[in-house]
Order: structure tokens, then C-alpha cells, then sequence
């Protein structure tokens, strides 16, 4: 687990404008780099975000076997499944990813996505979707940032993760 997420150089504003420029879609990507866990035995991982992989959403109904309408905390309204409240990351992007990472001595560290009319917290299905544990970071519509470390399937099964620097 993360104890600090920090980001290089211009990631945070690719970050931002890569997932927010599909909206009211929700956008996607994958975070390339390294961890410092030179201060582990502290508690203080450090995972260093070197490049963002910006992601096509692939989402399409019937792509999993959980219920398609979910109700979203958020906004406190059903929501019909759509690329609007879904995503899912190409796995052909997630291979070519993880290769450039490795050439470059990264990995991929977790994936980000939009949440372009809602907060940026971790929503039911991104609970429901994800891998655990996992590290999601997520881009309100509002261009808020806020990172977790998710442990499991239920809301609430989820750390925020501290950063370094402006966000």
C-alpha cells in the first residue's frame, strides 16, 4: 500500500485533461512508475507517477455479470448503465502499457478514471470492478483528485491515499 503518491511533472494536468476532455463520458488510463519503498519499515511507501497511459473507455452493456442499474451514492439517482457511469480499460492497452513500463523499469502501479457529473470517491461499481487491492485514482468533473487504496467489494472497504505536493 501506498503511504504517499507523488506525480512527476506534467502527469497531473495529462491526468486531468485526458480523462475530463470525453466527458460527460467517463475517461480512463493507467499510472506508469516506480515505488520508493526506502522508508517502508516507517509506513512510508513512497509511489512516484511517471506517465500517464491515457485509456479508451471500452465499456459496452453486458460486459459483466452484476446487475446493469446500480444506484450511485453520489447523485442519488438510478443510473442506466453507460459509458456516462462506467469504464473499462482495453486489455490490449493494458499489455502495451505494462511492456513500456517494464522497458523503462516501472510497472503499472493502478488505473484512473473520470467521474465527470459526480464526486471524486470511489462509486459501488468501481467497488464492484475493482482488483483488489488496487490503487484507483479518480477526476471529478470539478477536476478534484483524490486517490484510494481499494481492499475490497463493499463501500467503504477503501484508504485515501496521502500526496505530495499541489493537486
Amino acid at each position: 500500500m501506498p503511504g504517499l503518491l507523488e506525480f512527476d511533472r506534467n502527469c497531473l494536468m495529462v491526468l486531468r485533461c485526458s480523462l475530463l476532455a470525453v466527458a460527460p463520458f467517463e475517461g480512463c488510463a493507467l499510472l506508469l512508475g516506480d515505488q520508493d519503498d526506502s522508508n517502508s519499515d516507517q509506513g512510508c511507501s513512497i509511489w512516484n507517477v511517471r506517465l500517464i497511459w491515457p485509456c479508451c473507455n471500452v465499456w459496452e452493456p453486458g460486459m459483466s455479470s452484476l446487475p446493469e442499474g446500480s444506484l450511485d451514492p453520489n447523485l442519488g439517482a438510478e443510473l442506466l448503465p453507460s459509458r456516462k457511469c462506467r469504464f473499462a480499460l482495453d486489455p490490449r492497452e493494458q499489455l502495451q502499457a505494462q511492456r513500456f513500463a517494464r522497458e523503462h523499469n516501472w510497472q503499472v502501479l493502478g488505473s484512473a478514471h473520470s467521474h465527470p457529473g459526480g464526486e471524486a470517491v470511489p462509486s459501488v461499481m468501481d467497488h464492484r470492478w475493482a482488483t483488489l487491492p488496487s490503487l484507483l485514482v479518480i477526476v471529478a468533473g470539478s477536476g478534484n483528485v483524490r486517490a484510494w487504496w481499494m481492499t475490497g467489494v463493499q463501500p467503504g472497504q477503501q484508504h485515501e491515499v496521502a500526496h505530495l505536493g499541489q493537486w
